[in-house]
């Protein structure tokens, strides 16, 4: 009868090695999109919970998509489209900057001619080349739409599910991990905890980094300014790198073209106020998630977005920080 029994379970999990590998393969063409639907849903839970308990849960599911939809998706997708249209004026109307002015001083200052167009020029053409390569990811991302509303289709239901039987498949998933209660506690806490760092915190730090950004930029008379913000909000989201890859070139733009005054102002206000922002914001948009190695943080951005995109701003610092969680949880499993 053991023997029995020996052989059903040995065959049922090479059963569930096959059915899985086959599971994942039929995913994966639209993983990006559960991805965003997980991650959406994990954000907007809290509303659809308290939805849920007065009208149900289909009703607060479907209210709290549509509530979704208004106030995040809709501006999300018209903010974008506004950045694409303005990228690509930019792009159109790129004009090289006239250095007169600044040779003028440059002379009185030092004392010898200075060719700044040949200085500037390298990265006044490297600055075109890189949001024309921008434009043209853009452009050819519009040939999968097909594809695209297909995702969206899939985004959607698996969305709307996970709203709706969300606690559901947090039971299974409790009930069908073979550790003890405690430990399966901790795990669920630990990964909530990375969930809110990664994607709530980071989030909260670019965006404040992205409006201080806009805000000295228009005091400046820059055009295009919802372009930038959505550059600096994307490259906020990315460790070490952050706002300073916008403001710096705008300040270095803004002494080449004479603007000396402005240059220093953007300087200091970009020094104190946009990057020193991320040392008073990200602690209070930290207090409840976890904290991450920065080596480990950098690896598990960089990595994720080579491996999942976009989302794996989000997914590879959760995926790199649960590695080390469960190394954690093994280890106090071992005891002393």
């Amino acid at each position: 009868m053991l023997g029995d029994d020996h052989s059903s379970t040995t065959f049922l999990r090479m059963l569930l090695l096959v059915v899985g590998a086959l599971s994942v393969v039929l995913v994966l063409p639209f993983l990006q999109f559960v991805l965003a639907a997980g991650l959406l849903a994990y954000l907007v839970e809290p509303v659809s919970k308290r939805l849920s308990r007065r009208l149900g849960p289909t009703v607060g599911a479907v209210l709290t998509m549509v509530a979704t939809g208004a106030v995040v998706l809709v501006p999300l997708l018209l903010i974008v489209g506004v950045a694409v249209e303005q990228a690509v004026s930019l792009v159109q109307g790129f004009e090289r900057p006239d250095f007169g002015a600044l040779e003028t001083l440059a002379q009185e200052w030092v004392g010898v001619d200075v060719d700044l167009p040949a200085l500037v020029g390298p990265l006044a053409g490297a600055v075109e080349t890189g949001v024309g390569g921008l434009v043209g990811g853009i452009v050819g991302a519009l040939g999968a739409i097909p594809a695209f509303l297909v995702g969206v289709f899939i985004f959607l239901f698996s969305f709307f599910y996970l709203l709706r039987d969300g606690d559901h498949l947090v039971a299974w998933l409790r009930a069908a991990a073979p550790l003890d209660r405690t430990a399966t506690d901790e795990l669920f806490g630990r990964t909530d905890d990375l969930l809110w760092a990664a994607v709530v915190g980071n989030v909260i730090v670019a965006g404040v980094q992205a409006i201080l950004t806009v805000l000295g930029f228009l005091v400046l008379g820059f055009d295009n300014i919802v372009f930038w913000g959505v550059v600096t909000f994307g490259l906020s989201l990315l460790p070490i790198i952050g706002a300073s890859v916008v403001w710096i070139p705008a300040m270095v733009y803004l002494f080449a073209v004479g603007r000396v005054t402005a240059a220093a102002g953007l300087l200091v206000y970009g020094s104190v106020i946009i990057s020193g922002s991320d040392n008073i914001v990200r602690p209070l948009a930290m207090q409840r998630g976890a904290r991450l190695n920065p080596g480990l943080l950098v690896l598990g951005i960089f990595g994720g977005v080579a491996v999942f995109g976009f989302l794996g701003l989000f997914v590879g610092p959760v995926l790199i920080g649960l590695s080390k969680e469960l190394v954690e949880l093994l280890v106090e499993e071992r005891g002393p």
